[in-house]
């Protein structure tokens, strides 16, 4: 049996965000999806209810959120679904303490929830394995592994409609090379975590920044907010930047004692 615990209001989470945690391997993840509706810093992210509102918002590159259906009851069951530029916004949409799971926390995540599967098709279990045992209507219960309790919240579509609800759900996956540079460019990678009932494992995907999907944290830096982060462009992104790796202050030192050429 895999050792875990809860942590329950974690030292570092600010007190109007405070969160169940879980320690799954070597990270700690919420147990709830996100219900935040302002940014680190306390500006407010629009809530995008119409179809027309939503379009509007991934056409202009604007952050937005919304509950499914406009529903605050399934607000409060399910948290709130987001856009990629919410996710992706330099003012951090995860409180002080946390980020939004990206590719590598959930890579980590799968590889550790699908230990010891082996068949012939290589088929994943991670999927079954994270839903909720309750709430799935007509569809093969979960098994709650972790309790991380990934419950049928449904998503919001590239066309601004609402879908899933009972049967599948959505889950962002923050992409690391996006990290620092916020454009409709890089919004085109949003990858995601699709769960459905009927799916034994659990499918990532993307369609180009259209889904409204919601947001698991993780405990530990969000990289991209700090101002000193330099701007990178799209092509040292795809090269393979690392968001862990930065500046050591002898290559800033360096930077700034390098001398000018000589005029002639």
């Amino acid at each position: 049996m895999k050792h875990l615990f809860f942590l329950l209001c974690l030292w570092g989470i600010t007190a109007h965000a405070q969160r169940n945690f879980i320690d799954i391997d070597t990270l700690s993840w919420s147990i709830q999806n996100l219900d935040v509706t302002t940014f680190r810093n306390g500006d407010e992210i629009r809530n995008a209810k119409t179809r027309e509102e939503w379009i509007e918002c991934l056409q202009n590159g604007i952050p937005a959120y919304c509950d499914y259906r406009n529903d605050t009851t399934l607000g409060r069951r399910y948290g709130h679904m987001y856009n990629w530029f919410a996710i992706a916004d330099p003012r951090g949409l995860a409180p002080k303490g946390a980020r939004v799971a990206n590719n590598r926390d959930w890579s980590d995540l799968y590889i550790y929830t699908n230990e010891g599967v082996y068949n012939w098709a290589n088929m994943g279990l991670v999927g079954q394995r994270l839903r909720s045992k309750e709430g799935w209507k007509n569809v093969a219960p979960g098994e709650n592994y972790f309790e991380f309790n990934v419950l049928p919240g449904g998503y919001r579509n590239e066309n601004g409609e609402f879908t899933g609800l009972g049967t599948e759900t959505a889950i962002w996956v923050r992409d690391t090379m996006s990290y620092g540079v916020v454009s409709q460019g890089n919004a085109l990678l949003s990858p995601f975590a699709l769960f459905h009932g009927l799916k034994q494992d659990v499918l990532f995907t993307n369609d180009g920044k259209k889904t409204g999907c919601y947001v698991r944290l993780v405990i530990g830096k969000e990289f991209g907010l700090a101002s000193k982060m330099p701007k990178r462009t799209d092509e040292e992104f795809i090269n393979g930047y690392d968001p862990n790796a930065e500046e050591t202050s002898e290559q800033e030192e360096s930077k700034k004692t390098k001398k000018r050429p000589r005029k002639p």
